[in-house]
């Protein structure tokens, strides 16, 4: 039975295609508010992240690894690699005046071959003196006493790169997977954790297997990279300057710069996705109000006959708010579901596409901008409702009626 009541409903029913063009374009803005606020935090949180992960003030590494080591773009893009220098300059660095902490590392890449689960990078830690990964393993509650052939594995290394009973191969070696790090947006995500007896044990594996390239190196003699902490009171910059003049052959990079060129390249695509949220508001705003505009003229003598029959001018204002929420609510809540489940299932994959550090924000955070999202959809619906009501409000019904006759 029509009532004023589901009056609304029934003409949504009635007229489908317009109704379908209105969920679109609610649709449309959701999409835009709700998933550009999403990737500016995404990489925001990406960029803060990195920079908690990343634990040091310098970082030295070999100088003739320059030509495939990019310490400014290291933490959002590089391939699986290794280099090596004398493991000497690590005393020759915490000889220097300003060097609280210095810790080395070592490097390796598993083989795209059947030895290797995945192709990934290994980073080896010395637990005596690191001060960077194993607070990351405090961090996630994990036991920070790796034995040998354990490893930790970073978020976007698959489980299905492990075999079964969380072991994964490297060069025909299984290791024991013993937990998993957190998300930070970088490709430290994308690497394999553990201590120097595993990873020199992995160079004697690769080496007997004829695909390590420094052949007559001596992996007890050397290291990949130096992890520095400046003693309070110190610049970093001074202190990176006192290491390039008294240790040779080595590059080195503080976190400064090397999280700048991130922050750089973060803060244009957050600009770039802040206009587009803009621009695909606005758009779906004005196509919205033209929609309704058109509705009332189509719908004119609907109006007029309502308004004749007794309607007052706050039940026609009703009707039309209240379609106005339903489609609109219903389109908004289309598009805030649908780019949440592309976000979430494809994270990273943006991430990668951005070239950028993307860690979406935690789910109270989501649902914040959710609201936020409908609420900007709300507005569209209150400025088109109410220039409808307006138009409603101000027609002469009895004029309307004699038109056409």
């Amino acid at each position: 039975m029509l009532t004023l009541k589901n009056l609304p409903w029934r003409n949504l029913k009635g007229y489908a295609g317009r109704t379908a063009a209105l969920l679109l374009f609610a649709a449309l803005m959701a999409v835009a508010v709700f998933g550009g606020t999403m990737m500016i935090g995404g990489v925001r949180n990406g960029l803060d992240t990195v920079k908690s992960r990343l634990g040091a003030d310098i970082m030295v590494t070999p100088e003739s690894a320059k030509n495939e080591f990019d310490a400014q773009t290291v933490l959002l893009k590089t391939e699986p690699g290794y280099f090596y220098m004398d493991a000497s300059v690590v005393d020759e660095i915490r000889s220097i005046e300003g060097v609280e902490a210095a810790s080395p590392q070592l490097f390796l890449a598993s083989a795209k071959a059947g030895c290797c689960s995945a192709r990934l990078q290994m980073i080896a830690f010395d637990p005596a003196t690191d001060f960077t990964i194993q607070p990351w393993i405090e961090d996630t509650r994990l036991s920070g006493n790796l034995g040998l052939l354990d490893v930790i594995i970073g978020s976007n290394v698959s489980w299905a790169s492990a075999a079964s009973d969380n072991l994964i191969r490297f060069y025909d070696t299984e290791c024991n997977v013993v937990g998993q790090f957190a998300p930070t947006g970088s490709t430290l995500d994308s690497a394999v954790y553990m201590n120097f007896d595993t990873c020199k044990a992995l160079i004697q594996a690769c080496r007997e297997k004829g695909m390590f390239k420094y052949e007559k190196l001596d992996a007890d003699a050397i290291v990949s990279s130096v992890m520095i902490r400046v003693a309070p009171g110190y610049d970093s910059e001074v202190v990176a300057d006192a290491i390039r003049d008294k240790v040779d052959g080595v590059s080195v990079a503080t976190a400064t710069n090397m999280v700048s060129g991130i922050a750089d390249s973060l803060n244009h695509i957050s600009g770039t996705i802040a206009a587009l949220i803009v621009a695909f508001w606005l758009l779906g705003m004005l196509m919205t109000v033209l929609l309704f505009t058109l509705m009332m003229n189509a719908r004119k003598r609907e109006f007029a006959s309502l308004r004749a029959m007794g309607a007052s001018r706050g039940i026609l204002s009703g009707i039309v708010v209240r379609e106005a929420l339903t489609v609109n609510l219903l389109g908004g809540a289309i598009g805030v579901l649908l780019t949440g489940v592309i976000l979430f299932s494809f994270n990273r994959l943006i991430g990668e596409s951005l070239g950028a550090g993307f860690v979406l924000p935690p789910v109270p955070m989501t649902a914040l901008l959710a609201a936020a999202a409908l609420i900007s959809v709300i507005l569209a619906t209150v400025v088109s409702a109410w220039i409808t009501v307006h138009k409603v409000n101000t027609m002469d019904a009895s004029l309307v009626l004699k038109e056409g006759e």
